[in-house]
């Protein structure tokens, strides 16, 4: 089935534990690109260049775009359960590699099942598959990771006033280190760790991932820094989710836990705002407002130290302090008052093979509400995000020559 694909991906879930260096030798090995879901963020090396991201809302325009057109997926130790919104979109066919034999075929019909861990699976494929010469997919599918990732650090790297959240990830990048664990809350913030955080496969982090419970954030980080006291522990929430735990912080101070304490403030559940903006005909948005806070002021309340930032210049000086303090083994509060901005909507992309080629649009539910400006173009959608630079795929595909 392998040698029969044109366009074979690995889909890849926590299931592969330590498996990633393994599994980008077999990657480089058949010339697969491989595609994590997210909860494998750190597992595998992310500066590889075989490696296109992650797939679904939170996910890479590369990997949607690349899982889109695949015509074998390989799913290894992968629980997905957002499959009804990637798998159907069309057809394909499914390996299935897991170690319990009751996961095969829950999220798609699977034409061949392999009882294995996966990373077992991967090191028998290494010594039995023989080596391919490159091929244009994957080098198509590297060029168009390759122009994503050159957008992200543009948005990450640039002066914003007021503040946006990718200089916010950025400045984080400089200040953690392979032992820093984060716990993380939902949200927008879900979306913007999986694109924008450094993770190894020496950091933990945590999320609420399944069920998506919000105020998840302090206690996973009360959590890591009791259960790891020698690590940096960082916590990330956004200012909805924060609000529900925040009296939390006087357990911080208590246990004298150096927690640094992250708030994405922008008085919205931005994550359901964007969500809503993409229901045909609503209009308007429901249930999303907050009320602006001083979370600085509310953390010196309680004798916990913060700083708030406004703009991209700040970050640096806000960011020493709350090495200082966190040194010193004190609680932080960083509040960083973001704009409401939607981050790129991967989801607004639709892709499709038509006679050869790939016919690429954009989504007509996309900011259908009517309260957001209408995008009908792709190059419009670029525009629309500061990414004039962004390619669709059919232009990787062209420059590699590869026939569908």
């Amino acid at each position: 089935m392998v040698a029969a694909a044109k366009r074979p991906v690995f889909h890849v879930g926590r299931g592969i534990r330590q498996g990633g260096p393994k599994l980008i030798e077999l990657s480089q090995k058949l010339q697969i690109p491989i595609i994590q879901t997210g909860l494998t963020k750190g597992m595998i090396d992310e500066d590889y260049e075989g490696n296109i991201g992650f797939v679904n809302r939170a996910g890479s325009k590369s990997a949607n775009e690349i899982m889109d057109i695949a015509d074998l997926v390989i799913a290894l130790g992968a629980d997905f359960p957002f499959a009804n919104n990637v798998y159907t979109r069309h057809d394909f066919k499914f390996i299935q590699v897991d170690n319990d034999e009751a996961e095969f075929g829950r999220h798609h019909y699977i034409d061949l099942g392999i009882w294995s861990d996966a990373t077992q699976f991967v090191e028998k494929m290494l010594t039995r598959a023989t080596a391919v010469a490159p091929t244009p997919f994957f080098k198509a599918a590297v060029a168009d990771n390759r122009n994503w990732q050159g957008y992200l650090q543009k948005l990450a790297t640039r002066e914003t006033a007021p503040l946006e959240f990718e200089p916010l990830y950025q400045a984080l990048n400089q200040v953690t280190n392979p032992q820093t664990v984060v716990a993380l809350d939902v949200g927008d913030n879900t979306i913007n760790l999986l694109r924008y955080l450094k993770v190894t496969p020496t950091n933990k982090w945590t999320v609420s991932a399944l069920f998506a419970s919000m105020g998840a954030g302090i206690p996973g980080a009360i959590a890591g820094a009791l259960e790891y006291p020698d690590r940096q522990i960082v916590s990330i929430s956004g200012d909805g989710a924060f609000s529900m735990v925040m009296q939390d912080l006087i357990t911080e101070k208590k246990y004298h836990l150096p927690i640094l304490n992250i708030v994405t403030s922008n008085t919205t559940l931005g994550f359901i705002r964007d969500e809503q903006a993409d229901i045909p005909g609503m209009h308007d948005y429901s249930g999303i407002d907050l009320e602006d806070q001083d979370f600085q002021k509310i953390a010196a309340g309680m004798g916990i130290e913060g700083a708030t930032v406004t703009k991209s210049s700040e970050l640096a000086a806000a960011f020493a302090k709350a090495i200082e303090v966190t040194s010193a083994g004190r609680p932080f509060v960083l509040n960083a008052k973001i704009t409401l901005k939607r981050g790129f909507p991967v989801e607004a992309l639709k892709v499709k093979i038509v006679d050869g080629r790939v016919q690429e649009t954009v989504a007509p539910e996309f900011n259908a509400n009517d309260a957001e400006q209408s995008v009908a173009t792709l190059d419009d959608l670029f525009a629309y995000y500061d990414g004039e630079e962004l390619k669709p795929l059919q232009y990787f595909l062209d420059q590699e020559r590869v026939q569908l």
